[in-house]
Parts: C-alpha cells; structure tokens; sequence
C-alpha cells in the first residue's frame, strides 16, 4: 500500500491568550486531515504553531488541525528547551522527537501528554 503526503499552503488562525496572531504556513494532508507537523522518520517530527504557556507553567506549541468541516488546537508540551527561546505567543517551528505518557511542569502539575523533546526551535 503507497501512502502519499498532499500539501497546500493555508492560512491559519491561532488563538492565544495573547489575542489572535494569523499566520500563513505550510499545511499537511496526513491522509486524515492537515496539520502544521511533518512526521520524519521514526519518532521525528517538525511543528510550527505558537508558542503558548499554560497556567501550571507547562511551555506547549498550539496547533491547528482539521479538516473541510472542522478543525481544533492540538498542543505537545516541549521538553528540553534551550536556555534562550522565541518570546511567548510567537510562531515557531520546533524540530524533535515525540512522546506520549505523563510529564508535568515545573511546579509539579500536568502538562499535555504528547510532548516533543525539542533538538531545534526557531
């Protein structure tokens, strides 16, 4: 079986809590919607969203995903973040490999559970 990745540019609308940033990128067909993230091989994978905080501090990159007749934010914590990064409510691209299970934040509380540990962000 051939899977094949259709691409479109699209413009997409983010909200933060920040306001509204639009932004025009790169969409991805998957094969069952479009989202910003290109799956590598492996585990790999690039995203570009905004760059959020949540309230228990976990530091995430909100993306839209969806189809012709719906979409939604999907949000991945990002762990091992270099010392110095994008401002908050910035748009980002953010390269590294993803994981699911339990990570929290630097309080203690629950962060998202699909999370990427970040190799590059720009």
């Amino acid at each position: 079986m051939r899977s094949y990745l259709w691409a479109m540019v699209v413009v997409l609308v983010v909200s933060t809590s920040l306001g509204l940033t639009q932004v025009s990128a790169q969409a991805y067909f998957n094969g069952n919607y479009f989202t910003t993230c290109v799956p590598g091989s492996g585990n790999w994978i690039q995203c570009s969203g905004s760059l959020l905080e949540s309230p228990t501090g976990c530091i995430l990159i909100g993306l839209m995903v969806g189809n012709l007749r719906t979409s939604a934010t999907q949000y991945y914590t990002l762990h091992n973040l270099p010392s110095s990064y994008p401002s908050l409510g910035s748009w980002v691209t953010v390269t590294g490999q993803l994981y699911q299970g339990l990570n929290y934040s630097p309080i203690g509380a629950p962060c998202p559970g699909n999370y990427i540990n970040v190799t590059s962000i720009t």
